[in-house]
């Protein structure tokens, strides 16, 4: 997943014990299994989460959805962004470019 919808959602961040100690077990749910809509999408919404949680019958599975829907939404975004890449740098990113950049209109308007 891209950080697109991170920047859309304007970059949250909160960086806990609860985050370090399930990016792991985010990191390897089965992103083809009934997480998927949440671990490989990124859909980080309490909707989306109850509906995977619902579907799984793995108790890891079952408890990662659990502590997500107890999670603040920049606590929900640290655990998937650190699952992915466990060395990322929220300064770094805010210090970026924005990811999309405005381009002139055809014809020079």
């Amino acid at each position: 997943m891209c950080l697109g919808c991170w920047e859309d959602s304007g970059r949250p961040w909160l960086l806990t014990e609860t985050v370090t100690r399930w990016a792991p077990v985010f990191s390897n749910a089965d992103p083809f299994g009934p997480l998927h809509i949440v671990v490989e999408d990124w859909n980080l919404d309490d909707e989306n989460i109850k509906y995977c949680r619902d579907k799984t019958h793995d108790l890891l599975e079952k408890a990662l959805c659990s502590e997500l829907l107890d999670m603040s939404e920049g606590e929900r975004w640290a655990t998937a962004i650190l699952a992915e890449d466990p060395n990322f740098d929220p300064e770094l990113a805010r210090a970026a470019q924005p990811s999309v950049v405005a381009r002139p209109r055809e014809g020079g308007e």
